[in-house]
């Protein structure tokens, strides 16, 4: 079998799905855009799927207010958060020869007029750069941003997103203090997302236009959306569990049985009810019952609590959980 030939789930890479809390972080953006906010600030948990819907945004153009170029860097943490390296890191990771020579400035503003130079091949008004890790931001850092923003204003806009794991440090926001200095606060910390995991329940704002769960419309894209095959519409779920889904069984006509699995497990291990789903979690869940529970087993009828516990153990779901101590009863 060849790589062409492998359906999309095998592959070492899985694909996508478009989740309502991309939606709502693209939402977001757009508004901060359109106000003329130079960022947003997104904070999560970590494997909360930020980094993933923030990707998604790249993907995708309906969101976008105007014409935009978007850059993902991830940024380590060095021992010296010096201007030359911040911009190396910028430029390393688009493939630019870095010099370690070259004056700091000089490596900034080459990394500036190469996001400037993709964007204008794009038609851009406006250069998107998102930041992950940028818990591990000092205060020198955000004076590296600042230049970069000063510098792009002066021929057109750049607004960043800056990805913040909230349970990465102890110091809340990144590694400076809560309040960044005030001239840096007011250009960067104004605008912020609390990115959440899959909602089980609809928020009551939401409710006009939206009729079920982020869980529920998760579990549609592989019941109903995901297709594969050559001039015949197969579903990921039809794929993998044919039996069962000419029955009429689909992920989705379990969700309150595994809502219900789910808080058993929560309240055996001291845990709350359930209120959202990490996506990192939610994935592999899928993952396991589509391709290690149904496509290995030709009689496949549905999911049963022992092995929806099973699915969660597997997909590691306590272990990210926030709160959780112990191990999975």
């Amino acid at each position: 079998m060849t790589t062409i030939d492998v359906h999309p789930m095998l592959r070492s890479k899985r694909p996508l799905i478009f989740t309502r809390p991309a939606e709502r972080l693209g939402g977001d953006a757009k508004n901060a855009i359109e106000f003329g906010a130079d960022s947003i600030w997104v904070n999560a948990c970590g494997r909360f799927g930020k980094t993933y819907a923030v990707r998604q945004l790249t993907q995708t153009f309906s969101w976008r207010p105007f014409p935009m170029f978007m850059a993902e860097f991830t940024y380590t943490k060095p021992n010296k958060p010096t201007e030359g390296y911040f911009a190396g890191s910028l430029l390393l990771q688009a493939d630019q020869v870095v010099s370690t020579s070259a004056m700091s400035n000089g490596s900034l503003m080459r990394a500036i007029r190469m996001l400037q130079e993709q964007g204008h091949r794009q038609g851009a008004e406006v250069i998107a750069v998102a930041f992950n890790e940028a818990n591990r931001f000092t205060v020198e850092e955000y004076e590296h941003v600042m230049s970069m923003a000063n510098e792009c204003e002066k021929t057109g806009r750049i607004f960043f997103f800056f990805i913040n794991q909230s349970d990465a440090g102890r110091l809340g926001r990144s590694g400076i203090d809560k309040r960044p200095p005030r001239h840096l606060f007011g250009r960067f910390f104004t605008t912020s997302h609390q990115f959440t995991g899959l909602l089980w329940d609809v928020p009551e704002h939401e409710k006009q236009f939206q009729l079920v769960s982020d869980v529920a419309l998760a579990f549609r894209e592989y019941d109903e959306e995901l297709c594969t095959g050559d001039g015949v519409r197969v579903t990921f779920t039809q794929f993998f569990a044919p039996k069962a889904y000419a029955a009429g069984w689909r992920l989705g006509t379990q969700i309150d049985l595994i809502r219900k699995v789910i808080n058993e497990v929560r309240s055996e291990n001291g845990l709350g009810p359930v209120s959202e789903w990490p996506m990192q979690t939610f994935e592999r869940f899928v993952y396991f019952v589509l391709v290690r529970l149904a496509f290995d087993n030709p009689d496949f009828e549905e999911l049963t609590p022992a092995t929806i516990r099973e699915g969660l153990l597997r997909s590691g779901y306590l272990e990210i959980e926030p709160g959780y101590r112990g191990g999975m009863a």
